[in-house]
């Protein structure tokens, strides 16, 4: 997670290989929330649930701006309050500044290299975080 305007590294998590970002979700918004008092968050697709709208609104205390687009293609409403909150509305939201957080992974890759040179997981978890903590810095 990243704040717009300063392009920081707020929150990572790791894990192998591919799986669904939705179940990162709540332990990346802990993480970015515990260093920043966050109002409103911006995600993709990949983190739509109406279980990580509840958490980010109703436990957090944060506006979250995600595109309702995960299941089959249909012409009925998204289950779900904020689901369907979503779908009617978030075109007429911030949503399109989330290119600043695509910004921000642009960045890490293109400054300090997209691939990982550690071999081992708990060494691979250590790189990925020190790319972080050093674009940061750079940042800053």
């Amino acid at each position: 997670m990243s704040p717009l305007t300063l392009h920081l590294v707020l929150a990572l998590v790791h894990d192998r290989g591919p799986s669904p970002d939705v179940r990162h979700f709540r332990r990346a918004l802990d993480q970015a929330h515990q260093r920043l008092n966050l109002t409103t968050l911006l995600a993709d697709a990949g983190y739509d649930s109406e279980a990580s709208h509840v958490y980010a609104r109703e436990r957090c205390g944060v506006r979250s701006l995600i595109p309702a687009k995960i299941g089959r293609a249909t012409s009925k409403p998204p289950r779900g309050r904020y689901r369907r909150l979503m779908k009617s509305r978030i075109h007429n939201t911030r949503y399109n500044q989330r290119v600043q957080v695509e910004t921000t992974i642009s960045m890490l890759k293109r400054l300090l290299g997209s691939a990982l040179r550690a071999r081992k997981h708990s060494q691979q978890r250590r790189e990925a975080s020190l790319k972080a903590i050093t674009l940061n810095i750079m940042i800053l």
